[in-house]
């Protein structure tokens, strides 16, 4: 897997195909591997880049895990790879980087996709961040990865994707995770998605339990003109749930708004 130097971290990527870049942004604990059906799939179409994030995968974590920190390594490793324009889509926690890296480069985002994400959790953030520090702090990240493969997939979900999604979270350092936990769930990108002005949709598990329809219906509230989209038979991680579901909700904005 390649890396590359970007704002004092070294990234991990994939990097697949050609086209109009699409750059694909992955959720806590996971990292590039979430995206492979969706990189095989649009590798046809467009130049598609799936970073690791800081602390995630294959990428270090020098300065602090912080969404902000991450759009900016994202944006500085598009720099040094020599991608200016690109389509955004994160999921989770990438949606709040997304908004991020639109705040610091608007001129650089062409769309965005937000998956399974929320704008703020106001003061059920600390809260949360402590009730997981709580549960994690005395597991092993074995025991973690196992435990929240197990809540976040659905049932008929492939053991497969199950244990790739308990071992990616298991090869984190704690410290890692749990510094992006606390961002993660005190974030507020209200302000940071009330300004995106370029086209955005916005999608949800119809199932999703941690960040449920309701945060995504707020997405679409607070983003002017964005485009709602619920994806059946699909919890959090919709993209692994239900990839054909995912897919037609998500592919035909990528061939209109990305493409064109």
């Amino acid at each position: 897997m390649p890396t590359i130097d970007a704002n004092g971290e070294t990234l991990a990527y994939e990097r697949a195909g050609s086209g109009p870049a699409l750059v694909l942004i992955h959720s806590l604990g996971t990292n590039s591997w979430l995206w492979a059906d969706q990189i095989t799939r649009w590798k046809s179409d467009f130049d598609v880049i799936a970073f690791d994030a800081r602390g995630h995968g294959g990428s270090t974590n020098n300065g602090g895990v912080t969404m902000k920190n991450v759009a900016a390594d994202i944006l500085a490793a598009l720099d040094a790879l020599g991608v200016g324009e690109a389509t955004f889509l994160g999921i989770s926690m990438g949606g709040l980087i997304s908004a991020h890296i639109n705040a610091a480069a608007p001129e650089r985002v062409k769309s965005i996709v937000i998956a399974d994400s929320f704008s703020a959790l106001g003061a059920a953030g600390p809260e949360k961040v402590a009730a997981m520090e709580g549960r994690i702090v005395p597991m092993t990240m074995e025991d973690w990865g196992a435990a929240y493969a197990g809540e976040t997939l659905l049932p008929t979900t492939g053991d497969d994707l199950r244990r790739k999604l308990a071992g990616g979270i298991a090869a984190m350092e704690k410290e890692n995770y749990l510094q992006t936990t606390r961002s993660v769930f005190t974030s507020d990108v209200s302000a940071e998605m009330a300004a995106i002005t370029a086209p955005v949709l916005v999608v949800c598990g119809d199932k999703d339990d941690r960040t449920p329809p309701a945060a995504s219906e707020k997405i679409a509230e607070i983003i002017p003109g964005a485009e709602l989209k619920m994806i059946p038979d699909a919890a959090h991680l919709s993209n692994l749930d239900n990839p054909s579901g995912f897919h037609a909700a998500v592919d035909p904005f990528l061939a209109a708004k990305a493409a064109g």
